[in-house]
C-alpha cells in the first residue's frame, strides 16, 4: 500500500458544485459580467483564473482573474456552504488509510481559506495530516501562487515523500497531470466532476469509495 495520499478536495471529497455555481454567479453580477452558457460550460474544480479565461476568452486579463476571485471569496466564504455534502463513505476510506499507517493529505485548487473553512466544518482539520492550496503562498514573493502539480511536488519534498511512495486521489485532468508531473500514482474517482476522456488519463479509476 502507498504510505503518502494525497486528496483533491471539489469533487473528490465533496460535492461542492452548487455553492461554487451560486458564488461564481454572485461574483458576476457584481463585476457586470455574464456567461450565458455558464450552467453547462462552468466545471467546479479548476483553478478560478483558468475557468475564468475558458468562460470569458474575449475579455479575460490578469486584472479580471484577479477581482473574479476577489469577489468570489468574498460570497464563497461567508455562506457557510449549505448545499455542499460529503460523498459517502469517502473520509471512511481516508480514516482506514491513516488507521493503517498512511500519510493522508488534501492538495487543491481552491483557496485556502475556503478550503480551511469547509474542513472545520466538517471535521476534516483533526483527520489530515496537511491542507494545502495553491494560494497559501501567494503573498511570499519567493513562492508565489502555485499550480496543482507544482503545489504536489512542493509538498511531496516538504515531507520527505518519494514518488513510489505517493497516490494522487482526484476526479479532473489537473489532478492527473498533477500526479503525472510529480511522477506518482493518479486514481481517479467517478463520482466528481471528470469527463469521462478526463478520467481515462488516471492510472486507475474507481467507481465505490471502498475501492480507494
Amino acid at each position: 500500500m502507498k504510505k503518502f495520499w494525497f486528496f483533491d478536495l471539489d469533487g473528490t471529497l465533496a460535492d461542492t458544485d452548487r455553492d461554487i455555481r451560486l458564488a461564481w454567479r454572485a461574483a458576476m453580477y457584481d463585476l457586470g459580467i455574464s456567461c450565458p452558457d455558464f450552467e453547462t460550460r462552468f466545471v467546479a474544480g479548476p483553478p478560478i483564473e483558468e475557468m475564468a479565461k475558458a468562460l470569458f476568452p474575449e475579455i479575460y486579463t490578469d486584472e479580471l482573474g484577479r477581482r473574479l476571485r476577489e469577489r468570489f471569496g468574498a460570497h464563497y466564504d461567508n455562506d457557510g456552504f449549505p448545499e455542499t455534502k460529503e460523498y459517502p463513505g469517502v473520509m471512511d476510506r481516508v480514516r482506514a488509510l491513516k488507521k493503517s499507517g498512511a500519510k493522508v493529505y488534501i492538495v487543491t485548487n481552491k483557496r485556502y481559506v475556503g478550503a480551511m473553512a469547509m474542513a472545520e466544518k466538517f471535521g476534516w482539520v483533526g483527520v489530515f495530516d496537511g491542507i494545502y492550496a495553491g494560494d497559501m503562498y501567494k503573498d511570499d514573493p519567493s513562492i508565489g501562487k502555485l499550480r496543482k502539480g507544482e503545489l504536489l511536488k512542493r509538498v511531496m519534498n516538504g515531507i520527505g515523500a518519494r514518488a513510489e511512495e505517493c497516490a494522487m486521489v482526484g476526479d479532473t485532468m489537473s489532478d492527473f497531470t498533477a500526479a503525472k508531473e510529480c511522477g506518482i500514482e493518479s486514481v481517479g474517482v467517478a463520482w466528481g466532476y471528470g469527463k469521462p476522456e478526463e478520467l481515462a488519463c488516471a492510472d486507475r479509476i474507481v467507481n465505490k469509495s471502498e475501492e480507494v
